[in-house]
């Protein structure tokens, strides 16, 4: 099949989300429930469009397709507009002819042309190394405790059904539990909104609960059940202390026997307070994956980040810096010019005479989003090189922390 046989464009009528639907089905499969994620979006997401979703037609027969998922994400309270690459899929017999790579020219078209910061995807390994992404984020935390595990104990709150009035005080809660993150989702209210409408997360369906005390929010958490393999999902829960995590544990203790489960997992970050109480109990955690994610413009993003670069340098022993800082890409370099601690300029460069901070632009965004030290890359990867006399600083610049990143949609 030569490459004139086939077209790219959005989804634009009734027939091609029909035909869509139908690809995602055929691809993911019947029982995996991506079809009525899609669903999901184009009826009620508050801000995606047909106009991001990107399919190839071969003689009107849609037959591959992408999705752009518009996210907010915070790197130490500097919002970034974050696109995610979702439900990528072609037709078994439409396999190696190219057409992924030509649904990712356009997406990534898209995403320099609508100002993204970032692009990511949780994807099968290795593949999307050829599109520019690298590993730079945990994902599919895991945590799993059998149910007959956990201690009998007094239920000393309300836990009742979350309800669309008690979305203000969620809101409030996380963000007060994502402070520990370097990296994390920003919900809008209208994520919210469609979360409690379609009683769907992601793909799945959910059930919300919220833990009161003095007649109080106090904390919320958000579960799932697969009873075929009789598993009980934590998919999301905030921030609580060892008091509260008893009343939680209790609870879903008593939901499991009633409903004929045998095991707890929750599928939340190593760092919440509630995963160190599950192994406590004697839960074991899992190896983690990772988001990979692609960086737009380096210059663009450093242009954002100077607020954020300059917080960091006034926290420090360099809060007087004076030097023009040459950050090597290899094939090009963005100079940060600082006087006294005060960024002055920040530009991209053709040149790459200064060797002094050389950096591998794809296993860079491990540094810049916390993933991975200084330390840790330069032992990795030969060609990620930091003269010693600044190291110190990109230490200060780029320190590794937590991160974790919230469903939105």
């Amino acid at each position: 099949m030569s490459n004139s046989e086939f077209t790219v464009q959005n989804l634009e009528t009734e027939e091609d989300i029909e035909q869509h639907l139908k690809l995602m089905r055929t691809v993911f499969g019947e029982k995996s429930r991506v079809d009525l994620q899609v669903k999901k979006w184009i009826g009620h997401h508050p801000t995606m469009t047909l106009e991001d979703f990107f399919v190839v037609k071969h003689k009107d027969r849609i037959v591959a397709g992408i999705n752009l998922i518009p996210l907010e994400w915070s790197l130490s309270g500097i919002p970034l507009k974050v696109a995610e690459l979702g439900c990528v899929a072609t037709l078994p017999e439409y396999r190696r002819n190219g057409l992924q790579r030509r649904l990712m020219e356009e997406y990534h078209k898209r995403v320099l042309k609508q100002g993204y910061d970032l692009s990511a995807i949780e994807g099968i390994p290795f593949f999307y190394r050829q599109f520019g992404y690298e590993y730079a984020l945990p994902l599919d935390e895991e945590t799993r405790l059998a149910i007959s595990k956990i201690p009998d104990c007094k239920v000393n709150h309300v836990i009742r059904p979350f309800r669309t009035t008690d979305i203000s005080d969620a809101m409030r809660i996380l963000t007060i539990s994502q402070q520990k993150y370097c990296v994390h989702t920003v919900r809008s209210k209208g994520i919210w909104e469609m979360a409690q409408r379609t009683g769907m997360i992601a793909e799945y369906e959910f059930e919300g609960y919220v833990v009161e005390e003095k007649e109080k929010p106090i904390a919320y958490f958000r579960i799932s059940v697969n009873t075929e393999n009789r598993e009980l999902f934590l998919r999301e829960i905030t921030d609580v202390d060892q008091y509260v995590a008893q009343s939680i544990l209790k609870f879903l203790k008593d939901m499991g026997k009633q409903r004929g489960l045998g095991t707890l997992v929750a599928t939340i970050s190593y760092h919440e307070p509630f995963t160190e109480h599950m192994i406590a109990a004697g839960g074991e955690s899992a190896p983690p994956y990772a988001w990979q994610i692609r960086v737009t413009d380096y210059t663009s993003l450093f242009q954002k980040l100077k607020t954020l670069i300059e917080k960091r340098l006034a926290m420090s022993t360099y809060r007087h810096l004076t030097e023009k800082l040459n950050f090597n890409f290899y094939r090009y370099t963005v100079q940060v010019t600082l006087e006294n601690g005060t960024i002055k300029d920040i530009e991209g460069l053709k040149n790459c005479e200064d060797r002094t901070i050389r950096f591998n632009p794809f296993v860079f965004t491990q540094l810049l989003l916390g993933y991975r030290s200084r330390e840790e890359l330069q032992k990795i990867y030969p060609d990620f090189l930091v003269r010693p006399s600044h190291r110190h600083l990109v230490d200060i610049l780029f320190p590794k922390l937590p991160s974790y990143i919230h469903t939105a949609y």
